[in-house]
């Protein structure tokens, strides 16, 4: 589901998605590739181990019906992720949430991990 995953599973053993904890950065670009044009939104998030804490850059492509509700710099969220490829939705393979106080939800075609770095 998530392409690069094992950048976090590497320094996280036991990851999953409760390990986030809320979202260091968010960021939204747009290109002009050879295709066509390509929407990126790219969001980093705090990741809890027992003892250490890192930063994750999750990059979803193609993003869209972006919501997204912001209280300040710190920002706790429950993520959850669901393919919803056999709905047949045109550029919504993923359904990105945080299920407890629905702050961010949109879909997306396809979610990497381009990047994670340790908190000293």
């Amino acid at each position: 589901m998530i392409k690069n995953s094992s950048l976090i599973t590497e320094k996280v053993k036991d990851f999953s998605l409760q390990n986030i904890e809320n979202i260091h950065g968010f960021f939204m670009n747009f290109q002009n590739r050879y295709s066509g044009d390509n929407c990126l939104l790219d969001v980093e998030f705090i990741i809890k181990d027992k003892e250490k804490q890192w930063i994750s850059c999750f990059r979803f492509y193609n993003p869209n019906r972006i919501h997204f509700e912001s209280g300040g710099i710190y920002h706790q969220l429950s993520l959850q992720i669901y393919d919803i490829s056999d709905r047949g939705w045109e550029n919504k393979k993923y359904e990105v949430i945080d299920y407890e106080d629905d702050t961010l939800h949109f879909y997306c075609t396809d979610i990497e991990v381009i990047s994670v770095r340790e908190i000293l």
